[in-house]
């Protein structure tokens, strides 16, 4: 028997205890709490560590036919029935553990993600059972409904990279899951446009600073000249706009207001305002420091000190004036 025979042997000889290992890590993984998680800024990496919900219960259940195998001999039905209450039980434990130990809040995406690999699971054990369609079909919805966030993530990095030096021009639907916040919320729309179709639309919340902050994008500003942003004002005053710009020494240190690129422009109604900013004077912003232009890390957009709710116009967000030479 040569090595690879051995090796293919000892994995079917001892597949349980590879599931058991592989499904203990994912659990172990689920279950720490955010301030020993690493900052998961990927929203791809994100959304594959969410997914972790659904590889968990789908090994469980592998496992438990394992440990009850008398079970598998029941009713397909009942099977289906009964693992699913029990499933649905340990969802709720794990969402509860989670909130415990890393102060995360219940989501009915995480229980959503634990039926789908429950469901995964029965699907391929009655695969060829033509009167379990509906748990067939089901399956493959929340299967759908789980992975198409890691789906869409992939997608818009590969855009990220492709449309590069355009960091945004909204012509994609996924483009505003760029953007971040808890005081403003971004959306594609074709009620205004500076260039194409299609803007963002920034919903910001009342607030003294309110709106949302650029995260993922092309990092590597070197060889440009100047940053341009379209912001069309549909309000019927004029208003304070707010641009915020950090690299990633900001991040790691004491995220001092003076050590961060940081703008307030008026805004004048009912047009496009064509916001042209020179790098040089963003990389010379932070005191006593040149900006790392190489790894920027957020581009803020923000009204100053609103008292009522109100919508701002993004579009054509991009680099300008690229230097010969640069790779």
């Amino acid at each position: 028997m040569n090595k690879v025979q051995w090796m293919s042997y000892i994995l079917i000889k001892h597949k349980s205890i590879l599931v058991f290992i592989i499904f203990t890590i994912a659990l172990v993984a689920l279950l720490m709490p955010s301030s020993v998680l690493p900052d998961i800024r990927s929203r791809l990496f994100y959304h594959l560590w969410q997914s972790g919900h659904f590889l968990v219960f789908f090994l469980g259940s592998y496992l438990f036919y394992n440990l009850y195998p008398k079970f598998s001999h029941l009713d397909v039905g009942w099977q289906v029935v009964f693992l699913l209450i029990v499933a649905a039980i340990c969802a709720l434990a794990v969402e509860g553990l989670q909130a415990f130990l890393s102060g995360k809040t219940l989501e009915l995406s995480d229980i959503i993600g634990d039926m789908a690999g429950v469901l995964l699971f029965l699907s391929l054990r009655t695969l060829h059972n033509g009167k379990m369609a509906c748990l067939h079909g089901m399956t493959l919805v929340l299967i759908g409904f789980v992975m198409w966030p890691v789906l869409s993530s992939f997608i818009d990095v590969m855009l990220i990279r492709y449309q590069f030096p355009l960091l945004a021009d909204f012509e994609t639907p996924f483009e505003a899951s760029r953007f971040e916040g808890r005081t403003g919320a971004a959306s594609i729309t074709d009620e205004q446009s500076f260039h194409g179709r299609h803007s963002l639309k920034l919903s910001c919340f009342p607030g003294p600073w309110s709106g949302m902050m650029l995260q993922h994008f092309s990092s590597d500003w070197r060889g440009y000249s100047q940053l341009h942003i379209a912001v069309y004002n549909p309000n019927p005053q004029p208003v304070s706009f707010h641009i915020r710009i950090h690299d990633v020494v900001h991040e790691q240190g004491e995220k001092a207001y003076n050590d961060l690129y940081s703008e307030i422009i008026s805004l004048q109604t009912g047009t496009w305002t064509q916001v042209e900013i020179p790098l040089v004077k963003i990389e010379n912003a932070p005191a006593g420091r040149q900006m790392d232009l190489e790894h920027i890390r957020g581009l803020g957009l923000f009204v100053v000190k609103e008292d009522k709710p109100l919508v701002l116009y993004i579009d054509t967000i991009m680099l300008e004036y690229k230097v010969l030479g640069k790779k």
